[in-house]
């Protein structure tokens, strides 16, 4: 089982229905689906139902409760998410997103968790607070802590998703691309050492010196095939112009298909 289909989050007297719909389509963005409000303060939900865009159904379906009791009263783990220092942190020091993956992770799978959220004026009040086992810290910048609730909720939901994803053993996307060999990155290094020999860069006594960091700009470039024959190419034409400027001649053939 998930890691996201055992949590809720829980938005305590959210006051703007476009902020419930922001936070509606940021976890569905990262596949949650446990979403509930406490004492909505806006009068009309459509700004809700309109910036969550196609998951309005979440908006439509989020139980309303009376009472923060009553909505997080079948959760084993409350979490309080609150960017506001506390006087006494020591009585319940802050967690990160990391302890509260492990500590997820670490729950029978049938046990739930809540997280809640506070009013976006002014977050969670200690009496709501007092009702959660933990309070999560998102880090931000001193001068600017307080995030956007729709932000918060998002933080939130992808480091569950991540987590969801090492879980499983799922490898973070990368780029599909067909990478150039490393006979074929070999070859265009030693193009290179004979061009760049032939123009004066490299220092006869130590040519690996500048090499070895051609080589790294090259490997951390990711290479794909068109890319490295078109950096031959570009090296053919050099050698070429040396060729009829009195240097030495050169050993390539034609190889103007590189730089198509």
């Amino acid at each position: 089982m998930s890691l996201r289909s055992r949590v809720d989050f829980v938005l305590v007297e959210p006051s703007e229905a476009g902020n419930v719909g922001s936070c509606a389509r940021a976890l569905a963005n990262t596949g949650v689906g446990g979403f509930a409000l406490v004492r909505p303060r806006y009068a009309d939900p459509e700004p809700a139902r309109t910036l969550a865009v196609h998951a309005a159904q979440l908006v439509d379906e989020a139980p309303v409760f009376d009472s923060l009791e009553a909505a997080v009263a079948r959760t084993a783990w409350v979490v309080g998410v609150s960017g506001r220092p506390r006087a006494y942190p020591e009585r319940k020091p802050p967690i990160g997103p990391a302890d509260l993956v492990t500590r997820l992770d670490q729950m029978p799978s049938e046990s739930r968790a809540a997280l809640v959220f506070g009013p976006e004026r002014c977050g969670l009040t200690n009496a709501q607070l007092g009702l959660c086992q933990d309070v999560l810290c998102l880090a931000s910048a001193d001068s600017y802590p307080s995030y956007n609730l729709a932000h918060a909720v998002l933080l939130v939901a992808w480091e569950l998703l991540r987590a969801d994803r090492r879980r499983a053993g799922q490898r973070e996307p990368r780029d599909p691309r067909e990478l150039a060999t490393a006979g074929e990155l070999d070859g265009l290094m030693n193009h290179a050492r004979r061009t760049l020999g032939a123009i004066g860069y490299l220092n006869p006594q130590n040519p690996r010196l500048a090499l070895d960091e051609l080589r790294k700009v090259f490997a951390r470039a990711d290479l794909d095939p068109r890319e490295l024959r078109m950096l031959r190419g570009i090296f053919h034409r050099m050698d070429v112009w040396i060729a009829a400027h009195g240097g030495p001649p050169t050993p390539n053939e034609n190889r103007g298909e590189l730089e198509r």
